[in-house]
Formats: C-alpha cells, sequence, structure tokens
C-alpha cells in the first residue's frame, strides 16, 4: 500500500482510530494483523517471505540464548544472520550473480553454458527488513538487548506497517521494547506527528513527483540533451531522491507517532552538510548507523592501524552501493563514495588542509558534496538506453556530456512550481536544522500546523482520487 494514496488515506486513520478505542490487550494484535494486510496489499504471496524472516530469526535467537557454549551461540547467530542473507540473495541478488557469470567468461545466450536470468521478482522491503532482523540476532548475541518475550512482539516488531516496506531500519533497543506497552490517544503526540506526516506527503507529493516529470524524459533519452540540460537534471534528480526517500520516511514516523510510537529519525537536513562524509550522516541515518555498527566496527574499524582503518571505511561504504542496486552501475555508485570516503579521511587528517578548509564559508562548502553526490546520481538513476548501452554506459554518457560541455537538440523545462517548491523544501530544512525561537514556536503553534497540514493532507486527498499514485523510489531497492 503506497503512503502516497487514497487508500492510505482512509487506511490509517482507521487502523489508528480503532487502535484507541479497543482494549489494550487487543491494541499489539490489532496492529499486527493490519502490517500484514498493509504488506499483502502490495502482492500477497510476499506475506510468506516476511513471515520466514520473522520465524526464523526468532526461534534462531531463541535458540541462541539458550545455547551453553559460545560455539552453540555463534552457530545459531549464523542461523540468524545466513538465513536471512541467504533470502536476500535469492530475491536480490541472484540474476545479477548470472550476469557476472556471463560477463566474466564472456558468454552469449546462445552458448550452452549461458546463465539465463531467473526472472524472480523483487519482494517490497525486502532490503530492510532483513537488515533489521539481522540487527536484532547481533545485538542479542552482543547483549545489548533482551530477545524479544514472544514471537507475537518480535513479528510486530519486524512487520510495523509505518516502516515495513522502506524503512527507517529500526534498532531493537530503539523499538522492541514499545510494542510491549500501551498506548492512549495524547493530544501532544498528535501535533508532532501530524506535522511529520503532511511534511512528508509534501516532500512526496508536491516536489518529488513533479520533479519526476522533468527528469524521467531525460534519462531516458539523455544523448539528446545538452550539458547545461544535464547538469539541471543531476541537481532535481538528487532533491527528487531525498523528497522521495525522506518523504516517506516522515509519513512513517508521523503516522507511528501519533499512535504513541517513536521511530528514530532518518534523514537530518543534508544538503546543509559541508562534506562528503557529514552528507552520509546526515541521509538514510539508520542504513549509515546500520553499515557502521555491522559493517564498520565487525571489520575492526579504527582499531587495527591507519591503513585498516581507510581499507575498512572503504568496503564499508561500497556495500552501501551493493546494497542499492543488484546491477553495474550501483557497484560504480559504491565505488566512487568509497573512494571519497577515505580520501576525505585522509585529507582532513593533515592540520593544514583541515585549518584551511574550516576558513572556507558555509554557503560555498555545501555545495562540495550536493555536486559530488548529484555527479554520481548519474550512475545512480541511469537505465539501459536503446542506442547508448547499457546502465554504466548511459551515466558515463551523460557525464561525458556534461563535462564536455556538448549542446543538444532539446531543452529541459523546469516548471515555476517546481521551482518554488524546491524553495520551499530548503527552505523548511533551513528553519528545522538552525532551530531559531521564532521559527519552534512556529512549529509548535497549533492552529498553523493543523491548517496548513489540514490543507496539504485535503490537496493530497483531492489528486490521489484523481491521479495515479506514484510508487516511492525506493521500492525498487
Amino acid at each position: 500500500m503506497l503512503f502516497n494514496s487514497l487508500q492510505y488515506l482512509f487506511f490509517a486513520p482507521i487502523v489508528i482510530s480503532v487502535y484507541f478505542l479497543i482494549p489494550a490487550r487487543f491494541q499489539q494484535f490489532w496492529l499486527l494483523v493490519t502490517s500484514l494486510y498493509f504488506y499483502a496489499v502490495f502482492r500477497v504471496p510476499f506475506i510468506l517471505l516476511l513471515i520466514y524472516s520473522i520465524v526464523i530469526t526468532y526461534f534462531a535467537v531463541v535458540w541462541m540464548d539458550k545455547a551453553q557454549s559460545r560455539a552453540g551461540k555463534l552457530f545459531f547467530l549464523n542461523i540468524a544472520i545466513f538465513g536471512n542473507l541467504l533470502f536476500l540473495y535469492l530475491f536480490k541478488y541472484l540474476d545479477f550473480s548470472l550476469t557476472v557469470w556471463n560477463t566474466v567468461l564472456g558468454l552469449e545466450p546462445c552458448e550452452p553454458h549461458y546463465a539465463s536470468p531467473s526472472g524472480i521478482l523483487l519482494p517490497m522491503g525486502i532490503s530492510f527488513f532483513t537488515l533489521q532482523a539481522i540487527a536484532y540476532a547481533v545485538d542479542v548475541y552482543h547483549k545489548k538487548v533482551e530477545r524479544a518475550q514472544s514471537l507475537f512482539q518480535f513479528g510486530l516488531f519486524l512487520s510495523f506497517f509505518p516502516q515495513l516496506v522502506a524503512g527507517p531500519i529500526i534498532r531493537a533497543q530503539d523499538m522492541l521494547h514499545q510494542f510491549l506497552e500501551t498506548y492512549k490517544f495524547k493530544k501532544e503526540n498528535l501535533l508532532p506527528g501530524i506535522r511529520q506526516l503532511a511534511w512528508g506527503l509534501f516532500k512526496k507529493t508536491f516536489v518529488a513527483d513533479p520533479i519526476a516529470a522533468v527528469v524521467d524524459p531525460v534519462f531516458a533519452d539523455p544523448m539528446h540533451y545538452g550539458w547545461f540540460s544535464l547538469a539541471i537534471t543531476g541537481s532535481l534528480y538528487i532533491i527528487q531522491m531525498y523528497c522521495d526517500f525522506s518523504g516517506y520516511s516522515d509519513v512513517a514516523i508521523g503516522t507511528g507517532r501519533i499512535m504513541g510510537f517513536h521511530i528514530p529519525i532518518n534523514f537530518r537536513q543534508p544538503f546543509l552538510s559541508q562534506t562528503v562524509s557529514e552528507f552520509w550522516r546526515r541521509w538514510h541515518i539508520s542504513f549509515s548507523s546500520w553499515l557502521k555498527e555491522y559493517v564498520y566496527i565487525f571489520l575492526g574499524g579504527n582499531k587495527k592501524g591507519i591503513s585498516r582503518t581507510y581499507l575498512n571505511l572503504f568496503l564499508t561504504t561500497f556495500v552501501s552501493g551493493i546494497w542499492h542496486g543488484a546491477d553495474w552501475n550501483f557497484v560504480i555508485w559504491g565505488f566512487v563514495h568509497a573512494s571519497l570516503m577515505v580520501i576525505e579521511r585522509f585529507a582532513f587528517s593533515f592540520e593544514r588542509i583541515k585549518n584551511f578548509w574550516d576558513k572556507i564559508p558555509s554557503t560555498i562548502k555545501v555545495a562540495y558534496p550536493f555536486t559530488i553526490f548529484g555527479l554520481s546520481m548519474y550512475f545512480f538513476r541511469a537505465r539501459p538506453v536503446e542506442g547508448v548501452g547499457n546502465s554504466v554506459e548511459v551515466g558515463w554518457a551523460m557525464v561525458s556530456r556534461m563535462f564536455m560541455g556538448v549542446s543538444g537538440d532539446l531543452v529541459v523545462s523546469v516548471p515555476i512550481s517546481v521551482l518554488g517548491t524546491v524553495f520551499l523544501l530548503m527552505f523548511g530544512d533551513y528553519l528545522m536544522e538552525k532551530e531559531t525561537p521564532w521559527a519552534k514556536k512556529l512549529f509548535e503553534n497549533r492552529v498553523w500546523v493543523y491548517g496548513v497540514s489540514g490543507v496539504l493532507i485535503a490537496i493530497c486527498f483531492i489528486l490521489y482520487s484523481v491521479t495515479v499514485s506514484q510508487p516511492f523510489l525506493y521500492f525498487q531497492f
């Protein structure tokens, strides 16, 4: 079920209303049933995959917790980890593995050892709930959190509908205990919840989707656009990606907050970052934290010497590219960001360079990570185009045309309305970052928040009733 749909605008109020009206002992059961229904709307068979992850993780952790020896605990921990990773591999990376096999051996479809794609559909949210399950198992093993008291509690933790399909990836210590509590309606939760939900719908409906109408034709036919149009396209696409993904997170956080649940923040004004490293600390925070905790630290972090630290940092960031998608363009995207993270860490280890950078005005410094991230997104967004080549060749062609100053037959046209909503987005993020007294007072003003949120939701209701809702970009990852 899409957040930006008429169906959700009916579903969420009904779920929340019934949740507060029924006896406390039935609240969690109601949430589990509605969460499974929410997931089933996409494709009913996918529920079996979600249940598989819930069951194998829960029981593996129970047996791990009861095991007396370290070897026994590790055995069951590995069942939880690799049971989920194998599941993720089969549905997300199997076809890419077959592509690599064919590419390395130079095989053509007519040859005997050519591996044909399986054509398996990618289940919604699999990249998110499998990582969440793995983190839970590892945290219980390291005694950072108590294991779930029941299969029911863990099932709700993994399937909670607001963040099920596209995150945030919540940690057990942040959320698991919340499903043991009972909640009553509180006015103090309604204001921030509605505010966050409306802000998320604004990002998706009024910024991301209109930008998509501008940039999609360019990515579909890049060779007919000149360097300036491609530059504008790259800048707009990174804004689209931010609004699309953070918009989903905002709706998830807002919906949960109205019910009394506190889902961790997933984005923190990334376009105000002054380095690529800072950008990643502000962008998809739950995933960046997951990588740091379960990949970087697992590899040794910064405790095994400088060279090993750089290698660990590179591998951790490189994994982020592979996680986003099973194709060569994501491999390149991950390699670019991994290299930049290492270069930045090395460069800023020199006091003279660090001092020089600190003296540069902030307004100039923020352009650096935005530009770098925007350029890398040509590869991230690129898909095969007839006459140009595969996704990597399309991404490279776009970057080359832009830097070579090639002119084109077509010029991208950006509506004034899009520029206006982008300005409102940036201004809103700036106010949230600075937390000025007057802005904070405005965001807490009930008349203002409910009035603006009500208008936004009403407009969305009308739009969703007459147009086809656009899926969130991260559903494909």
